[in-house]
């Protein structure tokens, strides 16, 4: 090896040496440097708290200076160690030794320079060996020291003692929580506030179109007066719902949207609301094909699922849907898919009763979402009708006229006769009958028209008819049975005697055709007083009065005699001796008795009123308008009094049944457990049921009375019964037979108590109605007597006065009073002769004669007729008097009646 290679061997050790040197120092500056710029870059975050855009810059412009620094002081020395860029050269690093070894000094350099001489001479190799000889001592590494690379670890502390010190007194995650924020530049962070935005929804995922109800508190030391969200470059103010609550709600949301909050200066981060898409339906229509029978086109509903239809009619939906993946009808208790056709959706199905369904939507995020309810009702088919009116021929009983009416909803189509005999049904037979296939049509029939029949023997017989329906194979209605024998020759000459035997309807008339016919007389009385002769149709009116009384005389004659017949028809149990009932029958009789001297009145007045004077006339119908006011008297006190028996008795009936009800529950509480049955309770409490009923018929009979009758209505007590009775039926089902019988045993008790409760507040009315009566009747005869004598003094009054007195007027005023005064005490008359039978037909004829008497004196006095005037008033006071003398007789019976009940 020549001396120069030595020097040149020696030269790169110093060079590896001096870049190693470089890398030991460079690596101390880039951890010091290095790690005191990203504590600083984590430090401006967390005081910062920049956005996503500021961290990019920040954490990019980390990247670069850190990037900087490891070129500067690592990745450059070691590129010229490992003499990947060119380093120090020969004359460099010459110089440098020769700084730091004065010995050295320029002979290093000197000896590169003359080897690098081209010329080579002995002489130059021989200056060069002196030279490297001189140096061959001096190690030129050693002018690169390691250890001066210490003074630069003190920069490394610096980074140290920052990360302590914040570490120690900064929070505990100052520089972890920046690290993770600029590392994740990109996605936003909340700053550390006073408080924090926390979502409450579970998710945000929102329904198209539906409101979606934003909920959100906050979290912190703080609680911010308002806040609000941001959303699409807009900001809306959020509801506050409580202290730190707020809400916010979509209306209708159609498209995902991206929205963050903010109150004061805290903003939260970046949350995004999805939309889910609803199945919808687009279009809907359902296609009516009605069944081929009923003769109705099939026609298109749109949009609406509700419907009329007839019974079997085939329906068929159709739907055009949006984001669906199925389509159901449903019904209560059962599902049907649509068929899929695209984005249709069809089903058919006959429907034959009322349906209520909804047609359903789902997709795959939401089921049955969208439920429209509708509703088909069916009309069912109906039975054809049939109805049919019967007359018997008049002039042959053996023929039955008949007239019928049959029709159907949609059409007929057979009409026929079944007749068989009586109760052998099995030998039926029929006989069709003309008619036309519409869906309305008459039709007649003479039976037995031309049908084969047996003499002597019954028939029964009906008319059946048949629709058009054939899904229930044609149905058919009948008409009512009809009986028919075909009689013997004898059979039928006796049934042509019966013809002649008529019976007289009395109820065709009521009492306010009375009230016409007297109002009727009173216009012809007046028409005659006014003309001195009655003109033509003034006697064809009067002829016609008399016949039509007549003919209401006839038809109260049998009202009257109905009346007595059905009296005398009931008959209660242990009633034999009824006074009221023999009071009633009596007076029933007397009005039989004075219908026939009506009779005989009329039958002379119209014999003689051709030839009858005008006076005549005048009396006799006078006389006719007092019978007919008493005659409506009499007919109103002789209902009024049956109808008020008929609900006595009806009432002292219930009251024994109910007492025998009682009597049967107790039996049956009594009898042995086996005998003891809920059927037997059963029909018990049927009975009892039954019981009830009649008791509000009797209830509202009373009512129509013009004086109701105090009957007993225990309303607790028979709800007591329906308890004992419901729990007896109970526990006898559980077979609790010693149960039952004790509730048996109290709904007896009470049944029997409510029987004897309500039997003896009917006797003891009768007796209290009497009372009342006789104080009642005590009262009027008293007024009776007290009007006597008041026109008793006005009658000598009048007698004292002359023509033209000044003081007539006043005193024909006092006679008007008077008359009221009589008004009022027939009032009360008539009202006690509605409760009471004993008020007979003489007293009835006693008040009209003196109202009469009242009527014709105030009308003579008025026409200056002074005699003629106080002549009535004296009829007037002998009517009263005889009128006291009958009340005075009543009032002895009653009270005699009063002491015997």
């Amino acid at each position: 090896m020549s001396s120069f290679n030595i020097i040149q061997q020696k030269l790169e050790q110093f060079i590896r040496k001096y870049y190693t040197n470089e890398f030991i120092k460079g690596t101390i500056l880039f951890l010091a440097i290095g790690v005191l710029y990203f504590l600083a870059t984590l430090l401006v975050e967390y005081f910062l708290w920049l956005n996503p855009l500021g961290r990019t810059i920040l954490f990019w412009l980390f990247i670069a200076v850190e990037g900087f620094l490891f070129f500067r002081f690592i990745a450059y020395p070691l590129a010229k160690l490992f003499k990947l860029q060119k380093g120090l050269d020969y004359d460099s690093a010459s110089k440098i030794i020769g700084n730091h070894f004065p010995e050295v000094n320029d002979k290093l350099l000197n000896v590169i320079q003359l080897n690098r001489n081209q010329r080579e001479s002995e002489l130059l190799a021989a200056s060069i060996d002196q030279k490297v000889a001189e140096m061959q001592p001096i190690q030129f590494k050693s002018a690169v020291n390691y250890t001066k690379n210490a003074k630069y670890l003190k920069y490394l502390a610096i980074p140290i003692i920052v990360f302590v010190l914040f570490s120690l007194f900064g929070e505990k995650d100052i520089f972890s929580s920046s690290y993770e924020r600029v590392v994740n530049y990109d996605q936003a962070y909340e700053p550390p506030a006073p408080f924090s935005f926390i979502v409450l929804n579970e998710n945000l995922d929102a329904i198209e179109n539906k409101p979606f109800l934003l909920s959100v508190r906050t979290e912190g030391n703080v609680v911010p007066e308002n806040a609000s969200i941001i959303y699409e470059g807009n900001t809306y103010i959020l509801e506050q719902t409580a202290p730190g609550m707020f809400s916010y709600n979509f209306s209708q949301p159609s498209k995902s949207t991206k929205f963050k909050l903010q109150g004061n200066t805290v903003t939260s981060k970046d949350y995004n609301l999805n939309i889910v898409k609803t199945p919808s339906l687009l279009g809907f229509e359902m296609q009516l094909n009605y069944p081929n029978y009923t003769g109705i086109a099939s026609e298109t509903l749109k949009s609406t699922g509700n419907a009329t239809i007839p019974e079997g009619t085939s329906v068929s939906w159709n739907v055009n849907t949006q984001n669906t993946l199925e389509v159901s009808l449903k019904t209560r208790d059962t599902s049907f898919l649509f068929a899929v056709a695209g984005n249709n959706y069809q089903l058919k199905k006959g429907i034959y009763n009322n349906l209520d369904y909804a047609i359903t939507t789902s997709n795959e995020n939401l089921k049955d979402y969208e439920n429209l309810s509708f509703a088909l009702k069916v009309i069912k088919d109906e039975y054809p009708a049939i109805e049919v009116q019967s007359k018997t021929d008049s002039t042959n009983t053996q023929r039955v006229l008949f007239l019928g009416k049959i029709s159907d909803d949609y059409g007929l189509t057979k009409l026929r006769l079944v007749y068989y005999p009586e109760g052998n049904e099995a030998d039926k037979k029929a006989e069709v009958l003309p008619m036309t296939k519409t869906n309305f049509d008459q039709f007649t029939f003479n039976f037995p028209g031309n049908l084969t029949l047996t003499e002597g023997i019954a028939y029964d017989y009906y008319f059946e008819v048949f629709d058009n329906d054939a899904i229930h194979n044609f149905k058919s209605t009948k008409s009512a049975n009809f009986s028919y024998r075909k009689l013997t020759k004898d059979e039928q000459d006796n049934e042509q005697l019966r013809q002649h035997e008529k019976n007289i309807d009395g109820l065709d008339k009521s009492l306010e055709q009375l009230k016409l016919n007297e109002k009727q007389l009173s216009e012809l009385s007046k028409t005659q007083k006014e003309k001195r002769e009655l003109s033509f149709n003034d006697k064809k009116k009067l002829e016609n009065f008399i016949e039509r009384q007549k003919q209401q005389e006839e038809m109260m004659k049998n009202f009257t005699k109905e009346m007595k017949e059905n009296l005398e028809e009931f008959q209660p149990e242990n009633k034999e001796n009824d006074p009221f009932k023999e009071q009633l029958k009596e007076r029933l009789e007397q009005n039989e008795e004075k219908l026939k001297e009506n009779e005989k009145l009329l039958e002379e007045l119209e014999k003689i009123q051709d030839k009858i004077k005008k006076e005549d006339l005048t009396e006799k119908l006078e006389k006719l308008a007092k019978q007919n006011k008493n005659e409506k008297r009499n007919l109103e006190q002789l209902v009024e009094l049956t109808k008020r028996y008929y609900v006595t008795k009806k009432a002292e009936k219930l009251a024994e049944e109910l007492f025998k009800l009682g009597e049967e529950q107790e039996k049956l509480a009594d009898s042995p457990k086996e005998e003891n049955a809920k059927e037997k309770q059963e029909e018990l409490n049927e009975k009892f049921e039954d019981y009830k009923k009649e008791m509000d018929e009797l209830q509202k009979e009373n009512e129509e009375l013009k004086k109701p009758m105090d009957i007993p209505d225990d309303a607790p007590g028979e709800k007591e019964v329906d308890e004992e009775q419901e729990d007896a039926t109970k526990k006898l089902d559980k077979n609790d037979s010693k149960g039952a019988a004790a509730s048996q045993k109290k709904a007896a008790k009470k049944m029997k108590q409510m029987g004897k409760t309500m039997e003896s507040k009917m006797q003891s009315g009768g007796g209290d109605s009497i009372e009342e009566d006789v104080d009642m009747l005590r009262q009027i005869l008293d007024n009776l007597v007290v009007f006597s004598f008041e026109q008793e003094d006005l009658m000598e009054n009048f007698k004292k006065l002359e023509f033209g007195n000044p003081s007539f007027g006043k005193k024909l005023n006092i006679q008007n009073d008077l008359k009221q005064n009589f008004q009022h005490i027939d009032d009360s008359i008539f009202s006690l002769s509605l409760r009471q039978p004993l008020i007979s037909e003489v007293i009835n004829e006693s008040l009209t004669e003196v109202q009469y008497n009242i009527d014709k004196s105030m009308e003579r006095l008025a026409d200056n007729q002074l005699r003629q005037g106080i002549s009535s008033q004296q009829y007037v006071i002998t009517g009263t008097n005889e009128l006291a003398v009958l009340l005075a007789d009543l009032l002895s019976n009653m009270q005699m009646q009063m002491q015997m009940s």
